[in-house]
């Protein structure tokens, strides 16, 4: 059954990078709430992804979040591990682009998930987008400062634009976003930007975060 389209509760999508933190000798917990301190939280949506853990380290760190989260006024999305979201509260999950080759998982997701939660599923230029999410996080929009090996060519403002014409449901812009291009892609078409290396990565998260909110004003 097709879910009418809802207006995001965000306009930045914080996600988790455990390597770019590395680089600058923190930890993800500490470099989210760094970026969150002091900020308008209630416009940023923070999604844990890190796929070369356990499930189980990986519910420590989404419990020690959400609990950040909370007390800044942000989102809190988990990346594949739906039940997290579900046992802890969450405000959300996000499905790997894998998903949507898999017949009945997106189903799955949201029947498992509270109502109202939210359901974000990745996507590339040539995926056929379920209407059955609230979002859909569209890569790459530009080269990825956060995956410098990838070979998949940019789609750009033109391309990123066509494909939120199409989309069924608001999508989220990926891929070497900054402040200097997010506005651009809100003026293209995109309901909010996704940043990993921008924030998570940068030497002050906190003044990051703050320049691409106001970016977007």
């Amino acid at each position: 059954m097709e879910r009418a389209a809802r207006a995001l509760p965000f306009r930045a999508l914080l996600i988790t990078d455990r390597a770019a933190c590395a680089v600058r000798g923190r930890g993800v917990i500490e470099t989210v709430a760094h970026a969150l301190d002091g900020v308008d939280a209630h416009q940023v949506a923070v999604l844990h992804r890190d796929k070369a853990r356990s499930a189980e380290r990986n519910l420590r760190t989404v419990a020690a979040l959400r609990t950040l989260c909370r007390h800044a006024g942000a989102r809190m999305l988990v990346h594949t591990h739906v039940f997290m979201a579900t046992s802890l509260g969450l405000d959300g999950a996000h499905l790997a682009s894998e998903a949507l080759s898999t017949e009945g998982e997106v189903a799955l997701a949201r029947s498992l998930l509270a109502p109202g939660a939210l359901l974000g599923v990745s996507v590339h230029a040539s995926d056929r987008v379920p209407p059955d999410v609230d979002y859909a996080l569209l890569a790459p929009v530009f080269a990825p400062t956060s995956k410098p090996h990838d070979t998949r060519p940019p789609l750009g403002l033109d391309g990123l634009r066509a494909a939120c014409a199409a989309s069924p449901v608001p999508v989220v812009a990926l891929g070497g976003i900054d402040e200097s291009n997010a506005r651009a892609c809100i003026d293209a078409g995109a309901h909010a930007v996704a940043v990993i290396g921008a924030v998570m990565g940068a030497r002050d998260p906190n003044t990051a975060l703050r320049h691409l909110l106001d970016a977007m004003c």
